[in-house]
């Protein structure tokens, strides 16, 4: 294990079940993960400079951590039939679905536990708003996450 990559996260991962139109959430703990909070992304538009905070997270891909499951593209997860999901996790920031909890969290999104008292009842929990895939580098392979 790295001195670095000490964290826990949690991901709820997103989809849309085709043949009910159902919201499903599937939780995934990852091990590995080195989390910095609060930092400052700045934008400009027209003229206009803004600065909002920011939850960091890279995620190790260098060494392998016991009870991790494979990490697929979003391209690829989304593929999966529903029953190969669960066994599986992503990160997507194109859709703007994907929650990550700081810590291991054991909450099931369902009927009865909503998304919403996820960040009710957590101190940092983030919508994935940008992933860099960095794991086809010979060293310090990783995925850095921005979350909002």
């Amino acid at each position: 294990m790295s001195v670095l990559f000490t964290d826990v996260m949690t991901v709820y991962n997103y989809y849309r079940d085709p043949d009910t139109e159902k919201e499903v959430w599937t939780r995934s703990v990852v091990r590995g993960v080195q989390w910095s909070h609060n930092k400052s992304e700045v934008a400009i538009s027209g003229n206009v400079q803004t600065e909002n905070k920011v939850e960091k997270v890279a995620i190790d891909f260098q060494r392998s951590y016991k009870g991790n499951k494979p990490y697929l593209p979003p391209q690829e997860y989304a593929k999966l039939p529903d029953e190969e999901r669960i066994a599986h996790w992503t990160l997507d920031a194109k859709q703007g679905k994907d929650i990550i909890v700081l810590g291991d969290s054991e909450k099931e999104i369902d009927r009865d536990y909503r998304i919403a008292r996820l960040f009710d009842d957590f101190q940092y929990v983030v919508t994935v708003t940008a992933v860099s895939d960095n794991r086809n580098r010979p060293r310090l392979r990783n995925i850095k996450v921005v979350g909002k």
